[in-house]
């Protein structure tokens, strides 16, 4: 049975959607200063990035200095020119100055070589590879 259902099962990989989670945390004199410089972020990501599915920035309920992009990208492609994109490059520098964490969660398969890609980035980031299921996003 477990063989008859892997040959049904959605391929998943670097043409597929998947989630992308960023925890940040900011510095407590920086907090108005950074509000405006992420919402400045996703104003131009959602000007400049078709394959940028969902983009919210959501406040911790518990800890008014933490904050999580939640991302959904249409494929590897559409990650790969997110980070390259200047208003991200611009927003990460902000980070460095007015934050104090940074990590990134990544929900879904990916390329070997845009996990390489993501490993150059200057913070750590985790990956949750798909075992099975299904998406509706597209």
């Amino acid at each position: 049975l477990h063989e008859a259902l892997a040959g049904q099962r959605m391929p998943f990989g670097e043409s597929t959607p998947f989630i992308l989670i960023a925890r940040c945390h900011v510095k407590q004199d920086c907090l108005a200063a950074y509000l405006e410089a992420a919402e400045v972020a996703d104003k131009a990501v959602k000007e400049s990035e078709p394959g940028m599915l969902h983009h919210t920035f959501d406040q911790d309920p518990t800890d008014p200095l933490a904050f999580t992009w939640s991302e959904v990208y249409k494929d590897d492609a559409s990650l790969l020119f997110h980070l390259t994109n200047p208003p991200l490059v611009k927003f990460v520098e902000q980070h460095g100055e007015m934050g104090d964490d940074f990590s990134v969660e990544i929900y879904g398969t990916i390329a070997p070589a845009t996990k390489e890609a993501c490993n150059a980035l200057p913070f750590p980031v985790k990956y949750f590879d798909t075992k099975f299921g299904y998406s509706r996003v597209a």
